[in-house]
C-alpha cells in the first residue's frame, strides 16, 4: 500500500485529524497509554456521526515515484559518468564494475554490419559523388534500388534525391548488392548519402540492399571503429568528456568498449550484427545535410573511440552483450551480469537517479486494460535497493473484485514509466474502506457500522496508511471485551458476569495486559481449578496444556508442573505456560491465519515472539493488520 496520500479534503477531515493526531501517539503502543485509546475508540466505533464519504482517488491522481532510467542491466551511462568525474576511476574500472564476469580483450577492427531500420520496406536512394553499383559506375549522382516480386532488384539511376526522371541502370541479385563510392572519404561530403524526407544522411562505408521475407532492408557495411564514431555521441553526450576537468572522458571510453561489445556480440535476423535504433544502440551515420552539412561524430567521442581501440569485454575468449542504459537508479537490475550497487548513479547532473510521475487512475486502467481500479499496489520486488528494489509484481484489484498481477516491466511499458523501479502513491475510497472492512472483520468479527466506516476510511484516506485503524480497532473496548469473554469460556467454560468483564476490561486498559495476563488471572483461580479439574492438579493441568497449547500433555510433563504448582502457586504455572514459545507461537500461528491467510515465517517468529513477551499479543494484530500484505489480500475480499 501507499505511504503517501491523494488529500482532497471534505466535512469529515476536522474530526478525523484530531483523531488521527492522538491516535499517532499511539505508534510504538506503550502500556500506560491503552485506557486513553479505549476511550477514543469508543467514540470512533459508535459515537461519531458524519457525512458520506468523497473518492479521494478514484478520479484522481495516482503518483509514481521511481528511480532510473531505462531496463538497469549492465552499465549505467549517468552512473560511468559519476564514477569518473567523482571517484575518478578509469575506464577499466567502470567496466570491471558494471560488466563482472568479463575481461579486456581485443578484436581489432572487423566489419560492422548495420540495419537501417527507418527504411525497411522502401526503395533505397543514395546519392554522392563516384556511385558504384557492385563494381560499376552509375554514371550519375544518384542511384535508386527497388526490391521486384521476383526477387531481383531493379536499378535506377538520376541527378540528385528527387530527379525528374530516373533512367533504367539494370537488374541486380537481392542480397548481393552494394553501393559504393570510388571518391576518398576526405569530407563527409564524399560519403554515400542516403535521401530521406527531409535531408540526406551521410554514411561511411558501403549500403547493401536485403530481401528479407520479401521485404526490402538496407544495411551498412562499415569498419566497426567507423561505426562506433556514430554511435558514442548518440548514447553519451560528447560534452561529458570534459566534466571534472576531463575525467569524464572516462565515461566516454567506458561507452566505446561498451558499444564496440555490444555491436560484435549482437546478431540479427538479416545476418546483419547491430540496428540504428533503441531496439539495439542508437546510430546516426556521419553527417545529415539540409542546405548544408552538419557533422554528426564529435571529436570527443572520436577520441576516446580511439584511445580503446578495438578493445572489447570478452567471456569465453568471445565479445559479450554488454548492455547498458541511461541510469541504474543506484543498483543495476542483474541478469546477464551480477547485479552491483551503483554509486555513480547519483551524480548530482543526473536527472534520472530519482523520478515523479502521475496519472489518473482511469488513464491507468485503460492503459493496463484492466477495468475500473479499486487498488493499484507493489506486491514484490528484487530487493535491491530502496524501497526494496525493482518491481517484479504488482496487483491491481478491480471495482468488481477482480485481480490482475503485472510485471513491474509490464507497468513501466504500458505507462511509459523510465524504470521498472518504482513506488505507487495514491489511495482510492474503495481501497481504503476494503481495508477498514477487513479489519473490523477480522479482529471484532464483524462488519463496520456506517459512521465507524465512513470515519476510518477518511482516516486512511488521511494518513495515506491503515496502522491508525489497526490501532484503532484492536485497543477498542469491544475488543478487549471480546479477549476476557474468550478466556472465561475457555478457562471457567461460561460469560463472564457483568462485573467481572468490566473489571479485567479496565485493568487491560489501566495496565496495559495481554492475552497471559488474562489467562493468569482466570486459568489461576480456583474456580478454574474446580471446573476444569475438578480439584484435581493433574486434571487441571492436563486441562491447561489443551486450553493454552492445544494438544495434549504426557504424565511426565503433568507431574512437573503439579510439583511447581505445590511449590509456586498454580498462577506461576499458567504464567509459565502461557508465557512460553510454545504458547506463543500457537497464538501467532493463529493470528497469522486470521489477518495473512498463511503460517507465521521464521522472520515473523523472530520479530513478533519477543515483541508478545515485552509488549503482550496487542501490537501483534496491529502490525499484521497495517502491513502492505494485509493491504493487498484485503482487496480482493468480499464482504
Amino acid at each position: 500500500m501507499s505511504d503517501r496520500r491523494i488529500g482532497r479534503g471534505d466535512t469529515r477531515q476536522i474530526a478525523v485529524s484530531r483523531l488521527v493526531t492522538k491516535v499517532g501517539l499511539m505508534s510504538g503502543v506503550r502500556r500506560q497509554y491503552i485506557r486513553r485509546m479505549a476511550l477514543l475508540v469508543t467514540v470512533a466505533l459508535v459515537a461519531i456521526v458524519l457525512p458520506p464519504t468523497t473518492a479521494q482517488a478514484a478520479s484522481g491522481d495516482v503518483t509514481f515515484v521511481g528511480h532510473g532510467y531505462g531496463h538497469g542491466r549492465g552499465m549505467g551511462q549517468w552512473g560511468a559518468l559519476g564514477y569518473a568525474v567523482d571517484y575518478g576511476w578509469n575506464a577499466a574500472q567502470i567496466l570491471d564494475r558494471y560488466y563482472g564476469g568479463t575481461v579486456p580483450g581485443n578484436v581489432g577492427n572487423p566489419e560492422m554490419s548495420v540495419e537501417l531500420l527507418s527504411l525497411n520496406g522502401m526503395p533505397l536512394v543514395v546519392t554522392g559523388p563516384g556511385l558504384t553499383v557492385n563494381g560499376v559506375g552509375v554514371g550519375d549522382s544518384a542511384v535508386r534500388l527497388t526490391l521486384q516480386p521476383d526477387g531481383t532488384i531493379k536499378g535506377e539511376k538520376g541527378a540528385g534525391c528527387a530527379p525528374a526522371n530516373w533512367s533504367p541502370l539494370g537488374t541486380f541479385p537481392a542480397n548481393a548488392t552494394r553501393v559504393r563510392t570510388t571518391v576518398a572519404a576526405t569530407s563527409l561530403d564524399n560519403l554515400l548519402r542516403v535521401c530521406e524526407a527531409t535531408g540526406e544522411r551521410a554514411y561511411r562505408g558501403e549500403l547493401s540492399v536485403v530481401n528479407h521475407n520479401g521485404t526490402q532492408m538496407t544495411i551498412n557495411h562499415l569498419p566497426t571503429e567507423s561505426y562506433l564514431r556514430g554511435v558514442v555521441p548518440r548514447e553519451s553526450p560528447a560534452y561529458w568528456g570534459a566534466l571534472g576537468g576531463g575525467r569524464g572522458t572516462q565515461a566516454l571510453m567506458a561507452q566505446a568498449v561498451a558499444a564496440r561489445s555490444y555491436a560484435l556480440a549482437s546478431t540479427r535476423p538479416t545476418g546483419a550484427h547491430t540496428c540504428d535504433t533503441t531496439a539495439c544502440q542508437v546510430y546516426g551515420g556521419a553527417g545529415f545535410k539540409t542546405s548544408s552539412m552538419t557533422a554528426l561524430e564529435q571529436p570527443a567521442t572520436d577520441t576516446a573511440i580511439s584511445a580503446t581501440a578495438g578493445v572489447v569485454r570478452l567471456r569465453g575468449g568471445s565479445p559479450v552483450r554488454t548492455e547498458f542504459s541511461s541510469s541504474t537508479g543506484g543498483w543495476t537490475a542483474g541478469g546477464d551480469f551480477p547485479a552491483v550497487e551503483d554509486l555513480g548513479d547519483s551524480i548530482t547532473s543526473n536527472p534520472n537517479h530519482s523520478w515523479t510521475t502521475s496519472f489518473a487512475l482511469s488513464d491507468i486502467a485503460a492503459k493496463l486494460g484492466t477495468g475500473t481500479i479499486r487498488s493499484i499496489g507493489v506486491t514484490a520486488r528484487n530487493g535491491l535497493g530502496a524501497d526494496g528494489g525493482r518491481v517484479t509484481n504488482v496487483r491491481v484489484v478491480t471495482t468488481a473484485g477482480v485481480v490482475r498481477d503485472f510485471s513491474g516491466n509490464q507497468v513501466r511499458l504500458a505507462l511509459g514509466l523510465k524504470s521498472d523501479w518504482f513506488s505507487i502513491s495514491g489511495i482510492t475510497s474503495a481501497a481504503a474502506e476494503a481495508v477498514v472492512r477487513a479489519l473490523y472483520q477480522d479482529v471484532l468479527g464483524r462488519g463496520p457500522d456506517p459512521a465507524g466506516l465512513a470515519l476510518w476510511t477518511s482516516a486512511v484516506l488521511t494518513t495515506g496508511n491503515s496502522r491508525v485503524v489497526a490501532q484503532g480497532i484492536v485497543y477498542s473496548r469491544e475488543r478487549m471485551n471480546t479477549f476476557v469473554v474468550a478466556q472465561y469460556r475457555s478457562a471457567l467454560l461460561r460469560d463472564p458476569e457483568p462485573a467481572g468483564l468490566e473489571n479485567w476490561v479496565r485493568r487491560l486498559e489501566l495496565s496495559g495486559g495481554g492475552v497471559s495476563d488474562l489467562q493468569i488471572g482466570i486459568y489461576g483461580s480456583p474456580e478454574s481449578l474446580q471446573t476444569l479439574g475438578g480439584g484435581d492438579l493433574h486434571t487441571w493441568v492436563g486441562a491447561l496444556y489443551l486450553g493454552l497449547l492445544g494438544r495434549s500433555s504426557s504424565g511426565s510433563e503433568r507431574q512437573y508442573w503439579v510439583d511447581q504448582a505445590a511449590l509456586h502457586g498454580r498462577a506461576s504455572v499458567v504464567a509459565s505456560i502461557a508465557r512460553s514459545d510454545e504458547a506463543g507461537t500457537r497464538r501467532l500461528t493463529a493470528y497469522y491465519q486470521t489477518f495473512l491467510q498463511r503460517g507465521v515465517d521464521p522472520s515473523g517468529l523472530g520479530t513478533f515472539l519477543p515483541m508478545m513477551a515485552e509488549q503482550g499479543d496487542f501490537d501483534v494484530p496491529v502490525n499484521l493488520g497495517s502491513s502492505p500484505e494485509y493491504w493487498n489480500l484485503a482487496q480482493s475480499r468480499t464482504f
